[in-house]
């Protein structure tokens, strides 16, 4: 399921990034579905509250005893106002019930009953019986799964990884649009070549800003010089390379020629240095060479990655797809514009 979604989101966008011509303008409907797609994509990334079950908290406070997790949980006791504790159930899985202690600070009879409601829980002696030390929100309409050690951190996966893969289709699309010029000979297609590079590499650099972010906050430093920061800061530079010589080459045949033969000797760096040689050397990453799995998006197992997070990906991927296309046929008929006038 979890990878059929990230598939099928890939492949429409880029159908749909075709449609009617990457070189002409978006038609309206398009361009609002794009918008559209990004807006629903940063609202559902940002704004749920992150809340986990109760069996997150019990692992996390084993890991560490002063752990507070927020889980959305289910009043089943009708609290009074000198009550100083609640019995409640897992809003997931109600046969899991536990005795949750009222903080100080927890009004009792504001409490929600018998409606979902998020409690920052810390454990309290035994696994059944938790502290709440504050109330999140009443009645979520979407929940986050908290995930240990990354918590809130977690989001940036809806915007660094879709930046990592398109980026990744992009460039082997401009390899494509390459041999397509070398064996045409189509001025047309040697535009496309290198307005799919440019805004390839314009997502690799998002990517490793994004990629820089998580890492502060969750390693300590914005730079660590972990393969997959190294891998990604090397593609960066091969293609770095690529604009240099269209920038040295005055001739347009000759640029076009030399740029086209140079992509496509590219090309094949962007799996190897993306995905290929981060898996095989220790990192800090996920799914490096030491680590125990492949990370949540390519495990084959099926509860790596919650299904709330699997739709939002999968939205994320289609929505950054459509922004690509876009921004291709707007810097392909800006390019065309600009040689017409010389």
């Amino acid at each position: 399921m979890k990878f059929a979604i990230m598939l099928g989101a890939t492949l429409l966008g880029i159908a749909l990034g075709y449609l009617p011509s990457i070189t002409k303008p978006r038609p309206r409907w398009w361009r609002m579905l794009a918008l559209g797609s990004v807006t629903v994509v940063v609202v559902l990334a940002l704004l749920p509250p992150t809340a986990g079950t109760v069996t997150d908290a019990v692992i996390a406070s084993r890991a560490d005893s002063t752990a507070v997790v927020p889980v959305l949980l289910r009043s089943t006791l009708q609290p009074g106002a000198e009550l100083s504790s609640i019995v409640a159930s897992d809003a997931r899985d109600q046969r899991v019930v536990i005795t949750v202690i009222l903080g100080p600070t927890i009004d009792p009879s504001l409490l929600p009953i018998d409606q979902p409601v998020i409690l920052y829980l810390q454990r309290y002696g035994q696994d059944a019986q938790f502290v709440a030390q504050q109330v999140g929100q009443t009645d979520p309409l979407i929940t986050l799964p908290y995930i240990m050690g990354l918590e809130e951190r977690a989001r940036i996966i809806f915007f660094h990884v879709p930046m990592s893969w398109v980026a990744s289709i992009a460039y082997i699309l401009g390899m494509i649009y390459a041999v397509a010029y070398l064996r045409t000979r189509k001025r047309e297609y040697d535009t496309l070549s290198a307005s799919a590079a440019r805004i390839a590499t314009l997502y690799a650099i998002l990517a490793t800003v994004t990629g820089a972010i998580w890492a502060k906050f969750n390693w300590g430093m914005f730079w660590n010089w972990d393969p997959r920061q190294t891998s990604i800061f090397l593609l960066l530079l091969v293609y770095g390379a690529y604009f240099l010589l269209r920038s040295a080459v005055t001739d347009p045949t000759r640029r076009a020629s030399l740029s086209a033969a140079y992509s496509i000797i590219a090309a094949p760096t962007v799996p190897f240095l993306i995905y290929i040689l981060p898996r095989l050397i220790p990192g800090l990453h996920p799914g490096s060479a030491d680590d125990v799995n492949a990370g949540p998006l390519l495990s084959p197992q099926s509860d790596a990655i919650n299904t709330v997070k699997q739709m939002i990906f999968g939205g994320s991927l289609f929505s950054f797809t459509l922004i690509f296309f876009w921004l291709v046929s707007i810097d392909v008929r800006t390019t065309v514009f600009s040689l017409r006038k010389l």
